[in-house]
C-alpha cells in the first residue's frame, strides 16, 4: 500500500525554459487606487559609504581607472562587501572596454586598493581595499 502522504508521483524537470517572446511587465499596485499599474524602472545607484581618500588614489592613476574603480565600488555594494567578479554590464555603464579594464585593475591593485585573485580562464576575484579610518 503506498504512503498516505504520497498522492501521486509527478516528474518535474530540473532546468526551466524560459521564452523570450512572452512579453513581461514589472506592475506595482497603486495603494490608493487598488489598481496594478507598471512599476518604473528603479534607478542604478553607488551603494556607500565609499571613502574619498580611496577615490582620490584612485583618481590620480591615469586611464580609466577612475571608471573601472566606480565599477568596483557598485559591484561591491551589490554583493555586500564579499569579494566579487567584474561584470560587462559594469564596465558597459561606466564606458570602459576589456582592456582599458584590465590596466585598470593592475593600476588599482599595485596602488593597494584593491585585492586580485587571478584563475586561469576565469574572471579575477576581486577584494576592495578599505584602510581602517580611511
Amino acid at each position: 500500500m503506498p504512503h498516505p502522504y504520497i498522492l501521486f508521483n509527478v516528474y518535474m524537470p530540473t532546468a526551466y525554459t524560459f521564452d523570450r517572446n512572452v512579453p513581461v511587465r514589472r506592475l506595482q499596485l497603486d495603494r490608493t487606487s487598488g489598481v496594478l499599474a507598471a512599476a518604473p524602472r528603479e534607478a542604478l545607484f553607488l551603494r556607500g559609504p565609499v571613502p574619498l581618500e580611496w577615490l582620490g588614489r584612485a583618481a590620480a592613476l591615469p586611464g580609466k581607472t577612475l571608471n573601472v574603480a566606480i565599477a568596483l565600488w557598485w559591484r561591491h555594494g551589490i554583493t555586500k562587501g564579499k569579494p566579487f567578479k567584474l561584470t560587462q554590464q559594469a564596465l558597459k555603464y561606466l564606458h570602459v572596454e576589456r582592456d582599458a579594464a584590465g590596466a585598470g585593475l593592475v593600476r588599482l591593485e599595485r596602488a593597494g586598493l584593491i585585492k586580485v585573485e587571478r584563475r586561469a580562464g576565469q574572471r579575477p576575484i576581486i577584494s576592495i581595499v578599505i584602510r581602517p579610518g580611511g
